[in-house]
């Protein structure tokens, strides 16, 4: 069940191991909008059956389909108990296709359900501490920034996935110069630089940075600048360095048609030329979309 929690909630092998502790032939975990099999997972509302019961307190076969008659189905006898959750509440329910659960196994479900409680609060912990990474890294990945320590032959080794892309690209991998002071610049490729630094204790770790990233997609632009499709397409090629005419060529605009688009583009967006709005741009948080 902790490792469960740790997983982020990947609760089937818990219910696969519980239902056969408990000599079960069915063990589902309902949560608010899903419920967990011993497989996998569907989107499923919470069953009526569980609305109004107390939680914590193991419900028998008889007084669940006092409550809901068409829950018996196939099954003989079932066992449920509420939890609470990170998210509102939780029922593990399970079943038995022949004869009666016992005594000791609504304790071991009553024992069972602070555990739960706990679980669930580490797998929801997990799965938003692995969103956030998740975040980070696509913030990292977009402005092409990645961490690397060199080893003892000079070279250096990724420390996260970005890095490990970044450094994939080259086509041999790079030394560590011997005479590096404390800090040094490396160009490693034309639109790759690595930034070096020399800790107290001698270790050198670097910054990985590719210079040239792209800007969102135009659609992205025109949301988040207020502009029409086309403006958006005009101010992406200019933003990444396009003269006009380059850039009303690129896109099939006349050149007269570039300057019109040109022209309201820098009035919408409070700007005095090219120079102008690519300072506008890749100063702000767009580069991060």
């Amino acid at each position: 069940m902790s490792q469960a929690g740790a997983d982020g909630g990947n609760w089937p092998p818990m219910l696969r191991a519980l239902a056969a502790h408990l000599q079960a032939d069915g063990a589902r975990f309902y949560m608010p909008a899903q419920v967990w099999s011993e497989s996998d997972a569907q989107l499923a509302p919470m069953p009526e059956v569980f609305v109004g019961l107390r939680l914590g307190r193991v419900y028998t076969g008889e007084e669940l389909l006092d409550r809901a008659p068409a829950l018996g189905g196939a099954a003989s006898d079932y066992r449920a108990i509420g939890v609470r959750l990170p998210q509102g509440v939780g029922w593990l329910m399970l079943s038995r296709q022949r004869g009666d659960f016992r005594a000791m196994d609504s304790a071991a479900l009553a024992a069972l359900a602070p555990h739960l409680e706990q679980a669930c609060k580490i797998a929801a912990s997990t799965a938003h501490m692995a969103q956030r990474a998740a975040q980070a890294e696509d913030i990292a990945r977009r402005m092409g920034v990645g961490c690397v320590e060199f080893d003892a032959r000079g070279q250096p080794q990724p420390r996260d996935a970005v890095a490990a892309e970044l450094l994939a690209q080259l086509p041999r991998m790079p030394t560590l110069p011997r005479d590096m002071g404390q800090t040094m610049l490396l160009a490693l490729a034309p639109d790759l630089e690595l930034l070096c630094h020399r800790a107290p204790d001698g270790a050198v770790q670097g910054v990985l940075r590719a210079t040239r990233q792209p800007l969102p997609p135009p659609p992205d632009l025109a949301a988040a600048l207020h502009l029409n499709l086309s403006e958006a397409r005009l101010v992406r090629a200019l933003a990444q360095g396009a003269s006009l005419s380059e850039a009303a060529q690129a896109l099939g605009l006349t050149p007269q048609t570039a300057r019109y688009y040109s022209k309201q583009v820098y009035a919408k967006l409070g700007v005095r030329g090219q120079p102008d709005l690519m300072r506008r741009v890749w100063t702000s948080a767009l580069v991060l979309g």
